[in-house]
């Protein structure tokens, strides 16, 4: 069957996904202040376009941290199908939060121990990048005909906020219909557990007010801080068991 031997050679693949992996772990990509983005943009750009994807670069300027020094450089690679069908969209962020202390190991190094990539971004997420493209490559590689498009992104920021990456992205349409009709994001969850969509985010400011009183007469005051407490408790009884449900 196409499927067993889609993931026959993909399971063939395990030494060539630790090397992708670990060459992504060698550039350091530290955010703050986000280093190295382009080069990384850029290898993963090269790799997929010697495999037929066209690739397009996409700097996310004058959002927060974007300079000529570091540069929020995004990269999108796309391969059409055969016939008009949806568009399916692989999504990596290239950064990695500081190393820190308590390493053992060059946390840039990826330094392979008993089957184990040790390094500063091989779970977080350069290995979901890394078995992305190796699944894909997989997928070419065994001639299986597919309607539409593929897709993949490589892009930064994402450990703080994602807006020079994935938001400045969606802004400006790449993840949007017609163009893109489901995304998949290797986040470092575990192989059994799988995650159906996102509510997003909302932000919201809350202000109560009052009457200030003296303290020997504080019927004739009204406290703010009351209001707010009453405001948290309708959170809890109503808002997060709302958020709690699977809808």
């Amino acid at each position: 069957m196409t499927k067993d031997s889609l993931l026959q050679r993909i399971e063939g693949k395990r030494e060539e996904l630790t090397d992708l992996t670990c060459e992504l772990v060698r550039i350091p990509t530290v955010n703050p202040p986000g280093d190295a983005y382009t080069d990384c943009a850029r290898h993963l750009g090269k790799r997929l376009k010697e495999r037929g994807f066209e690739i397009s670069y996409h700097r996310a300027e004058g959002s927060p941290g974007d300079t000529d020094r570091y540069p929020r450089t995004n990269m999108i690679a796309r391969l059409e199908g055969q016939s008009p069908g949806p568009c399916v969209h692989f999504n990596g962020h290239l950064d990695v939060v500081v190393a820190g202390k308590g390493w053992t190991e060059d946390p840039f190094a990826a330094v392979v121990k008993v089957g184990r990539v040790y390094g500063r971004g091989t779970c977080d997420m350069k290995g979901g990048i890394a078995a992305s493209v190796i699944a894909l490559e997989s997928l070419l590689e065994e001639g299986i005909p597919f309607p539409g498009a593929i897709e993949f992104s490589g892009t930064v920021d994402e450990e703080t906020g994602g807006y020079g990456g994935v938001a400045y992205l969606a802004k400006e349409g790449y993840f949007s219909k017609p163009r893109v009709d489901h995304v998949i994001i290797p986040e470092p969850l575990n192989v059994n557990r799988i995650c159906l969509g996102h509510r997003g985010a909302w932000w919201a400011q809350v202000e109560t007010h009052g009457r200030i009183a003296h303290g020997s007469m504080p019927f004739l005051g009204d406290c703010a801080i009351r209001h707010m407490s009453a405001f948290a408790e309708l959170l809890e009884q109503r808002l997060y068991p709302a958020l709690n449900k699977k809808q």
